[in-house]
């Protein structure tokens, strides 16, 4: 449920200020999970030991959120990089999560009809397929493609997007 509470945390202008001030507190308390299971994550989903793609990867992580966490590294090929790393388990609770909020939500329309002018299970079905599509790091990894390339064309300098390494990136690992 921390995924839905930053969601309402970062829209005030969808929910009461107290709720929003309230669920502030899940935007800064994400556990982070110990190295020796982020570095299996990226071993399964790359397919390759984590010596044959870094030659250093920081045990510390930089950052924790909800979804994934991220550590410091440097390529084989020389590169300072950062690895964006899915926590694991995170897909299956987060599926788990929405379906219950989308049962909720149908429920609560069908015992209450005015929430069904608010349209609440149609919002439910657009913020479900978002946060999905957030674990899915090949996504993020496209988007970001064509934001450089966005840039590129419109010739604008003053804002840079960080490069991708698909040999280094997968489904979890960006």
């Amino acid at each position: 449920y921390i995924k839905l509470g930053q969601f309402v945390a970062s829209s005030p202008t969808l929910f009461p200020a107290e709720y929003v001030t309230e669920f502030q507190k899940c935007l800064d308390n994400a556990e982070p999970v110990p190295f020796a299971r982020i570095k299996k994550i990226i071993e399964s989903d790359l397919k390759k030991d984590l010596s044959e793609m870094f030659s250093f990867v920081d045990e510390k992580p930089l950052a924790t959120a909800s979804i994934a966490q991220v550590h410091a590294a440097k390529l084989k090929t020389g590169e300072d990089v950062v690895i964006k790393v899915q926590k694991p388990g995170v897909d299956s609770l987060l599926t788990a999560d929405l379906a219950f909020v989308a049962f909720t939500t149908k429920v609560l329309e069908f015992l209450n009809p005015e929430f069904k002018r608010l349209s609440l299970a149609d919002i439910t079905g657009d913020i479900r397929t978002t946060m999905l599509d957030e674990l899915d790091f090949t996504k993020e990894a496209k988007n970001m493609a064509e934001f450089r390339a966005f840039l590129a064309a419109s010739n604008n300098k003053a804002v840079m997007t960080p490069d991708v390494y698909p040999q280094a990136s997968s489904k979890k690992v960006l």
